[in-house]
This record gives C-alpha cells, sequence and structure tokens, in this order.
C-alpha cells in the first residue's frame, strides 16, 4: 500500500502538471530552437569534427512526456543543428520522461536498462537510433569542456538530492 511519502517521492518522478503546464505554452518551434541553439555551443567541436554525420539530414523528435515538450532537430550541416521541419515525419523518435532523459545523460542510469524497461523508447529508424545511443554511450562527456559539465554535475547533484529524499 503506497505511503503519503512515497506518494510524493516516487522512484522514477515526473514532472508535476502544473511546471509543465507553462512549458506547454510555447510552441514547438520555440523548445527545438533553443535546444538546437544550446546543442550547437555545448557540442561545437564534435559536430565539426563530424561526431554526427550519421544525423546529417536526419529529423529526430525528442518527447519530453511529463513536461509535455517536443524538440525537433536536424542536423543540416557541419554548422550544426537547427529547429527540424514540422511537415515531414522524424526519422527517429525519442521518448521518456524528464528524470528518465537526466538519468541517461548523467550516467545515473545505464542507457540499456532505460531502453529495455521502456522508460525511454526509440521509435522509427532503429539503425540510427543504435547509432545515436552508442554515440551516447561512447561520449565522455565530462571531459567535452565548455558549459556541459558543470550542467551535468548540477543535473546529477538534483538526482542525487531526489535520491536521498526518496529513500531511492
Amino acid at each position: 500500500m503506497p505511503t503519503l511519502f512515497s506518494a510524493l517521492f516516487p522512484p522514477h518522478p515526473r514532472l508535476p502538471a502544473p511546471l509543465a503546464w507553462p512549458l506547454a505554452l510555447l510552441p514547438e518551434a520555440v523548445h527545438s530552437t533553443a535546444l538546437a541553439a544550446a546543442l550547437n555551443i555545448l557540442l561545437a567541436e564534435q559536430i565539426q569534427q563530424g561526431e554526427f554525420a550519421f544525423l546529417r539530414q536526419r529529423t529526430l523528435l525528442i518527447e519530453v512526456r511529463d513536461a509535455r515538450i517536443t524538440y525537433r532537430l536536424s542536423l543540416i550541416n557541419a554548422t550544426g543543428f537547427t529547429a527540424g521541419p514540422t511537415a515531414a515525419a522524424p526519422d527517429l523518435t525519442i521518448s521518456g520522461a524528464l528524470y528518465d532523459f537526466l538519468a541517461l545523460a548523467t550516467r545515473r542510469e545505464d542507457s540499456d536498462t532505460l531502453f529495455f524497461h521502456r522508460r525511454v523508447v526509440m521509435a522509427g529508424d532503429t539503425a540510427l537510433g543504435l547509432e545515436l545511443k552508442n554515440w551516447l554511450d561512447g561520449a565522455d562527456l565530462e571531459a567535452l569542456g565548455g558549459l556541459l559539465p558543470p550542467l551535468l554535475r548540477a543535473a546529477t547533484g538534483l538526482i542525487s538530492a531526489y535520491e536521498r529524499l526518496s529513500g531511492a
């Protein structure tokens, strides 16, 4: 029988609807443009070195289910990501909760576990999805430098604080 404590701190939290509501008011293009700009700054060197060539001319749709946000991204050339075209179907869709994406990015949980338990789900071009998953698994995100390592450490701290409170 669930307790009040376990109801307040589930092992895999979801963003509360009142926090998601304002985010959902912004159009997908705004979210996509902001994420593309952030990725271009955080991953500039890797983009220019061609590490994301497998994504060139492909459309990636990321759905953060509990935040009710979708990001549509394309990599047109070595200059970086752009907001993807909304008219075309995405080549790959990745969906999950905000917590699960943070757990994936910070390596708090193994990517295979997140995918196996369907907490993060891929649909579409499975070969493309496997390449992206392999890049994520193989990338040393802490070694990339710039703003990414401090952002990852902050996300890890938030997850750790939540886990301490939840008893996870």
